[in-house]
């Protein structure tokens, strides 16, 4: 069998609707080329502060340095910490591979494939000028210098002069495609700097959703007053007080366009073009015609679907059962048997780091011989692995998803870990389906991540207590303790206490202080202690709160107190740790 091509997407947040347009546009263009694509996506998009856990997701792309990969579309807008760029662009050229940029301007480096859509925006001016009979004009543009900002503008140009209307330099100003100069642009009609105009037209739906709020606030009602247009169509009716009018943007056509971009990079060959079907104005009330509803029958069934899986995952008690599984058999089998709440998948695939499996097997004879296991693999038809003795290295996961299919294949890979500690990767497939996951398998991996940790937490301190598997002396006491403890951990600076705990699981202070210490190693207060200072450290390092404040919410009521103990315990000052973990922070890579 020929070996097909393999396109890696690196891209943050698959679960916005931008992203996720962009991404099905590149999937229903990779089946057209018959090649298998491979998401790398971390959940979060690196915005500052980034919280040590967030900062940790960055090792999904890690994986771009695998061998199996034949180019890169780099969706560089998604990410928004320039470190995080910066990195991910030394890593990419490291790679020698074909590398596209979606939509993100000129660079020294890659290639990149723009959204050209002037046709679209003039239809939006000409809409104003022709339905409405509207003359004075102005334009909000988007950032200076960007090309999508200059090409809306001189749209604008063109179809002002087309009409013979007039306009100067106070008839348009530039934007920063979000929400603080739409307010400044407000401002200045409110107080007359600028003269009432009939219409603004703005170059993305956000900033027009700004500007009406602000101007809603000085008692300027649209489209009463004055009329407004938006672009991109990706701001949803229910987060704006007036439907806006717009044009959907075809993101899904820019994905599938620089696809075919790398496609010919990589190949050589041609591919035919897919067409995403957009052609008309998404009317809302904002520029005072009455709304038409655009959704099809099968995009309100799509919403349907989506609503009805959100309600099953959140009404579900999967973080309970999976918090309370009892070994790492019972953990995957559970997370087998919940994957179905995720909307349209189709094969789902854990893999775990050599010594993630060691730390939460009971078998201390597990086979390992490489530093990666795929330890559970299902379908939609119920087929489960389970625990797999076939072991593999790290560099051979894409290889592991892409062998022996009939067609070509698509995977979202996911990076499991609890802060700084690394379990391994799950990755998700809709099978042929050109579609993205919803925000609910993000929080489902967050759940497998905790529980993993609270799995490895009590399979160390069984090894520790020398017990293996024996039933604790109390059980249902060392249940109530499993839990309080728990709730510690996520919340240690509430004002716990020994006799609260007594309180809460009904035993004498001394009989609770014996048992606790016998179960975990350590008394309440060390523990309580450990997980104050583990908050702080995460506090110190990731966010520009003052020690005071960190001491606040770390339940510490004196800050005084809260400095000696963290200087006993952790061997230095607060101001030298602060000064540590970022000198640390800024040399980690990506």
């Amino acid at each position: 069998m020929k070996k097909r091509l393999t396109v890696g997407v690196v891209t943050a947040e698959c679960y916005r609707e931008y992203t996720s347009e962009i991404i099905r546009g590149i999937i229903a263009q990779s089946e057209l080329a018959d090649c298998n694509v491979m998401v790398l996506a971390a959940k979060n998009n690196f915005q500052e502060p980034v919280s040590p856990h967030v900062e940790h997701e960055a090792e999904v792309f890690r994986l771009i340095e695998l061998s199996d990969f034949d180019g890169f579309l780099y969706d560089q807008n998604a990410l928004n910490n320039r470190e995080v760029q910066k990195k991910l662009d030394a890593l990419l050229k490291r790679t020698g591979k074909p590398v596209m940029l979606l939509d993100a301007g000129e660079h020294p480096f890659f290639e990149n494939t723009v959204s050209h859509d002037p046709e679209a925006f003039a239809l939006l001016i000409e809409h104003m000028i022709q339905v409405h009979g509207c003359r004075r004009i102005y334009c909000l543009t988007g950032t200076r210098g960007t090309p999508q900002a200059e090409e809306r503008l001189e749209t604008y140009f063109h179809v002002m002069q087309r009409h013979g209307l007039p306009y100067d330099e106070s008839y348009y100003s530039y934007g920063d495609f979000w929400r603080n100069a739409p307010v400044e642009f407000a401002q200045r009609i409110i107080s007359g700097e600028l003269a009432m105009p009939e219409a603004v037209v703005c170059a993305n739906d956000i900033m027009a959703d700004t500007l009406i709020a602000a101007l809603a606030k000085a008692g300027i009602n649209v489209p009463k007053d004055m009329a407004v247009t938006g672009f991109d169509g990706y701001l949803e009716d229910e987060w704006s007080d007036v439907s806006i009018t717009s044009f959907p943007k075809s993101c899904y056509q820019l994905g599938a366009d620089a696809f075919r971009r790398l496609y010919r990079m990589i190949s050589g060959k041609s591919c035919r073009r897919i067409s995403s079907g957009h052609s008309r104005i998404q009317i809302g009330r904002s520029c005072g015609c009455v709304p038409v509803l655009s959704t099809t029958d099968k995009s309100r069934r799509e919403k349907r679907l989506i609503s009805r899986y959100r309600e099953w995952f959140y009404h579900s008690e999967v973080l309970f059962e999976l918090m309370h599984s009892e070994s790492l058999y019972d953990l995957l089998y559970m997370l087998a048997s919940r994957i179905y709440l995720v909307c349209h998948w189709s094969d789902f695939r854990v893999f775990l780091t050599d010594s993630c499996v060691k730390s939460l097997s009971s078998h201390s004879d597990f086979p390992m011989h490489s530093d990666c296991c795929q330890v559970l693999w299902t379908d939609r038809a119920g087929r489960s692995s389970g625990i797999s003795e076939r072991c593999i290295k790290q560099s051979d996961i894409i290889s592991c998803l892409t062998e022996n299919t009939d067609h070509p294949c698509v995977y979202f890979l996911s990076p499991l870990h609890m802060n700084e500690r690394q379990f391994g990767f799950a990755a998700l497939s809709f099978g042929r389906l050109a579609c993205c996951y919803q925000p609910e398998y993000c929080t489902l991996i967050s759940y497998l991540c905790l529980a993993l940790e609270q799995l490895e937490e009590r399979t160390l301190l069984r090894a520790q207590s020398g017990g293996g598997t024996r039933e604790p002396e109390n059980p249902q006491l060392y249940r109530q303790l499993v839990q309080l403890r728990e709730e510690m951990q996520q919340c240690p600076e509430a004002d716990w206490s020994v006799q609260e705990l007594c309180g809460r699981t009904h035993v004498s202070r001394s009989y609770l202080q014996r048992m606790y210490k016998k179960y975990f190693g350590k008394s309440v207060v060390e523990e309580l202690i450990s997980f104050r200072l583990r908050k702080a450290k995460e506090l110190i390092s990731g966010t520009d709160l003052t020690m005071s404040q960190i001491a606040e919410l770390c339940g510490y009521a004196s800050y005084a107190h809260f400095a000696k103990q963290f200087k006993v315990n952790e061997g230095m000052t607060l101001s030298e740790y602060r000064q540590r973990s970022r000198k640390s922070n800024g040399r980690s890579g990506v």
